[in-house]
């Protein structure tokens, strides 16, 4: 008698980290510009929040008397904090969800305007900010069960923002697509994002161990230049991790998605 099976689709971990390190070489220009945009728009952002916080606190103080550290104070001052710090998170929930659109698009050799995908309604911010909440809080329970199965959470979930930003899940949806994409390889990606880290890690050592082993450096003009170089590997490694993601996403796609695999005959009678 003869029995057949589907061997389940493996993650090719080399040949994914290679086209990751491909797209990375395409993708940091167009990537490196939309971080230094966000990087813009906070500081405007501060600057902006800066002043209404400054004339509504010296009206409290001056005009009204209140103690700064007052409790009538801060319930006064919290609404305007709060809708300062509401237009942060969306801000930075858009510019999430444009990083992996554009790191999509340079992957397929197409090109996108950073005003078209900042302007792109979807996902709707909330159903991302949710999605990221929920996958925020599955993991941390998991990290305080146990390290391995907070991990393992982690990575089950890690494809729920590409799932939810290029398929249109929602949050229920996005969690189960993830689940399905990374299932039988988990440890695979995990192995990934290590390689990711140590393609990174010695770089990064390199311009922060001077910093800490000698004293003469730090309180030189080479601080600057040590941090510099920190700073840019910093912002190199966060783009390399947005690309992987996406490469990793578009691989799982590739081997979950494919047509059903032949058959293999495992033995005869």
């Amino acid at each position: 008698m003869t029995e057949i099976s589907f061997a389940p689709a493996k993650l090719p971990v080399i040949a994914t980290f290679e086209k990751t390190c491909r797209a990375f070489l395409k993708a940091f220009g167009p990537l490196a510009l939309l971080m230094l945009l966000l990087i813009g728009v906070v500081l405007a952002g501060l600057v902006a929040m800066a002043i209404p916080l400054a004339g509504l606190g010296f009206a409290l103080q001056k005009g009204l008397g209140l103690d700064p550290e007052s409790l009538p104070f801060g319930l006064a001052m919290a609404p305007l904090v709060l809708v300062f710090v509401g237009v942060f998170i969306a801000v930075a929930l858009r510019f999430a969800v444009a990083q992996y659109k554009l790191a999509d698009a340079s992957a397929e050799g197409r090109t996108l305007k950073f005003m078209d995908i900042l302007r792109d309604p979807k996902p709707s911010l909330v159903s991302y900010f949710l999605l990221t909440l929920v996958v925020g809080i599955f993991t941390f329970l998991g990290m305080i069960l146990f390290i391995v199965p907070g991990i393992m959470i982690a990575l089950a979930l890690s494809m729920a923002p590409m799932a939810m930003i290029f398929e249109g899940k929602d949050v229920g949806g996005a969690l189960q697509r993830s689940r399905d994409l990374t299932r039988d390889n988990r440890w695979r990606l995990l192995g990934l994002f290590i390689l990711s880290g140590l393609l990174f890690f010695p770089v990064s050592l390199l311009t922060s161990l001077p910093l800490e082993s000698d004293p003469d450096i730090a309180l030189s003009p080479l601080t600057g230049v040590f941090f510099l170089l920190n700073l840019l590997v910093s912002f190199a490694n966060s783009i390399f991790t947005v690309v992987l993601t996406v490469t990793i996403y578009r691989e799982l796609r590739a081997l979950k998605d494919r047509p059903a695999a032949t058959p293999e005959v495992s033995g005869a009678a």
